[in-house]
């Protein structure tokens, strides 16, 4: 069950593929009518529509398999938790599109997906048993919620990326724009991060420094303190490693987390410099052309709605869900772990966005702008605290 489970997976991963090229083509390739502020379908953004349909009934089918085969829910470990992320982008991308007729929002919302789960297989696939603290049926209904809310809240991320794209003149390449164009960045280098990481794990590279005994699944441009150059192999000709990390940096793994957020750099600035000199022009000014004539008012509220909606999905499963099982497992409902206190501060965030909206008045560009950054935020309680710090979910 496990093998048809991880051939499901890959034919998911292809399918969010597919869509999302038939979607940038679509809204690329021809172009949509525009009625009413909405822009209608053509046959590419149907078929994508389609191509996601089935891939999220691939990846379920793929899911279930895989819990037949571990004999618990797949969501333990990163691999899991992203691949179902994931699941919960598309699937809340799909029922949302349902009721909004905005096809270009595939043109983001699957390849943010197809990002994720190909950041998911940069991680071991092995199902492993559960250590004590997880085996309890409070992981299906904490993970499952929370993972859910944060699906739901990226596509409010997608719907106020695409909002500040109508409104804003990025012909003018002020501060607004190089935003939206960091913004750009940052999803080129996670598409960077992902590619580099698939292709040498395809290749199976692993290297094991001899002193510390820590593992490097990328080539180790940066070494330990004390490794001599040229003492951990070569890349391309070029002796490894370059140079050291520096002596403020403390951890067992600070040497091989420096070369991963290294490479992660390089290959986002590669990628990014190339597509900007075929674009010979900012890719922003590309990107909004995508959108243009859409409802601007219509996209905010888009963006607004799957906040209302994720937000209190997020609240029961990262939040109350986590204190009951937190309470069970360790014996106290909160202990200040940093994924719980990220967790809270994600929490804040959005309660801080919704108080602004409707209270204060925040509708339209400053709502859009802390929507966009509140999946910054996500992203940082789902990857960063899992890569740069170490707690009681260091088993994740």
């Amino acid at each position: 069950m496990l093998t048809i489970s991880a051939w499901l997976y890959w034919m998911a991963f292809f399918g969010y593929l597919i869509a999302s090229i038939l979607y940038i083509v679509g809204v690329t390739g021809r172009k949509m009518k525009i009625r009413n502020g909405e822009a209608n379908a053509n046959v590419w953004t149907h078929w994508g529509y389609v191509a996601a349909i089935v891939a999220v009934l691939v990846q379920l089918a793929g899911f279930i398999t895989r819990w037949i085969g571990s004999g618990h829910s797949p969501t333990s470990n990163m691999y899991e938790y992203m691949s179902f992320w994931a699941w919960c982008i598309m699937l809340a991308f799909v029922v949302i599109s349902a009721f909004y007729r905005f096809p270009i929002l595939g043109a983001f919302a699957a390849p943010t997906a197809l990002a994720v789960l190909g950041y998911a297989n940069v991680f071991p696939d092995e199902s492993q048993a559960l250590i004590p603290a997880l085996k309890s049926y409070w992981l299906y209904i904490h993970v499952t919620t929370a993972a859910l809310g944060e699906g739901v809240l990226t596509i409010a991320f997608a719907a106020a990326l695409m909002h500040l794209l109508v409104i804003t003149d990025v012909s003018k390449w002020d501060r607004k724009s190089k935003a939206l164009e960091f913004v750009l960045f940052l999803f080129i280098a996670l598409f960077g991060f992902v590619t580099i990481s698939l292709i040498f794990k395809i290749q199976h590279y692993q290297l094991a420094e001899p002193v510390t005994g820590n593992v490097y699944s990328l080539p180790p441009l940066i070494g330990p303190i004390g490794t001599p150059i040229g003492s951990l192999g070569s890349f391309l000709g070029i002796p490894l490693p370059l140079f050291n990390v520096p002596s403020w940096m403390t951890g067992a793994k600070a040497a091989v987390k420096s070369n991963t957020l290294l490479w992660t750099f390089l290959t986002a600035l590669i990628l990014y410099s190339l597509l900007r000199s075929l674009n010979r022009k900012p890719l922003v000014l590309s990107v909004s052309e995508w959108v243009q004539g859409l409802d601007a008012p219509s996209l905010d509220e888009l963006s607004y709605r799957a906040v209302a909606i994720g937000y209190p999905i997020f609240t029961l499963g990262a939040l109350v869900f986590a204190m009951i099982w937190a309470q069970e497992a360790w014996g106290s409902y909160w202990q200040w772990d940093p994924k719980e206190t990220w967790a809270l501060i994600t929490w804040l965030y959005y309660t801080a966005y919704l108080h602004l909206r409707l209270t204060r008045g925040w509708e339209g560009e400053r709502a859009s702008w802390m929507a966009v950054a509140g999946f910054v935020v996500i992203l940082f309680l789902l990857v960063g605290v899992n890569f740069l710090i170490v707690g009681l979910h260091a088993y994740a």
